[in-house]
């Protein structure tokens, strides 16, 4: 369940057309008495208000909880935050900013831990030697291809980013063993992507996967697979943006390619920015 905080109550009042008659006398008395509900069981709200145990796992499950203990676990919190002195002026003491800072430590954490150094050169050296560079990725990865496409193409890299998949399917049929494929799909199972690549990888073009799944039909196709970290999981997955794992893969790569060719990449993009004033 995402972490509401303070938006809790807020959630509760609009979803009130969702409720029945029953529920939304509990939603009107849990609204009321935020500090009491957060402290009891289900049974004592359940004799309190005269209403069955179901009755208030249904609401809960209406309003996207498993169940009353994950609920009453999240308006333990909101009370808490409600209750809380806002004086702080560092951003980490609030509570929750304090958990989005984790899981952003665990998204860096866990890539550098995925991704090893042997990877990094060997994607470098298949970008510095292609004719042609291809990004393929659709929603989220087609904007995260885009972003490819204007980091690496202000160093000299020839690169183009493909988001729309009949764009891409006529695009592969038109590479060569001299391209540079690379299909972004963080799932490793976006159909349209998976059927571009196998197309390009029929015109003898080199593969690059960027996924969270080593196992999946993307990730088979690839003659490289980079592995970037899946937030699904993580407690405010909601709350983080789905390129920032992408992201970081790219400043690695970035920063490699750079270092490789140091005074050339800068000096293009030093020409690049000159001709953008």
């Amino acid at each position: 369940m995402e972490y509401l905080g303070e938006n809790l109550i807020h959630g509760i009042t609009v979803n009130m057309e969702l409720f029945t008659s029953t529920e939304a006398e509990l939603a009107k008395y849990i609204i009321e008495n935020t500090d009491e509900v957060s402290q009891l069981s289900i049974s004592q709200i359940a004799k309190k208000l005269h209403i069955s145990a179901a009755t208030i796992t249904r609401f809960c499950q209406k309003i996207s909880f498993s169940g009353f203990n994950e609920f009453r676990h999240e308006l333990k919190r909101y009370v808490d935050l409600r209750n809380k002195p806002t004086t702080t002026s560092d951003i980490k003491e609030i509570d929750y900013f304090s958990k989005l800072y984790q899981n952003h430590l665990e998204i860096i954490e866990t890539t550098f831990r995925k991704i090893t150094y042997p990877d990094i050169q060997q994607a470098v050296s298949l970008l510095t030697h292609a004719k042609k560079v291809h990004v393929y990725g659709i929603g989220n990865s087609g904007i995260a291809a885009q972003e490819f496409k204007w980091k690496f193409f202000r160093i000299g890299v020839n690169v183009d980013s493909i988001t729309d998949p009949h764009q891409a399917v006529i695009d592969a049929s038109l590479s060569t063993e001299n391209s540079l494929v690379i299909g972004i799909s963080v799932s490793g199972k976006t159909k349209e992507i998976i059927h571009a690549v196998k197309i390009a990888k029929k015109q003898d073009a080199t593969i690059l996967a960027i996924t969270s799944e080593k196992t999946s039909e993307l990730s088979q196709l690839a003659d490289l697979t980079l592995l970037v970290m899946s937030k699904k999981n993580m407690h405010m997955a909601q709350n983080i943006s789905p390129t920032l794992p992408l992201f970081l893969l790219y400043d690695l790569l970035y920063t490699e390619l750079v270092a490789k060719d140091y005074i050339n990449r800068i000096q293009i993009r030093e020409k690049t920015l000159k001709a953008l004033e």
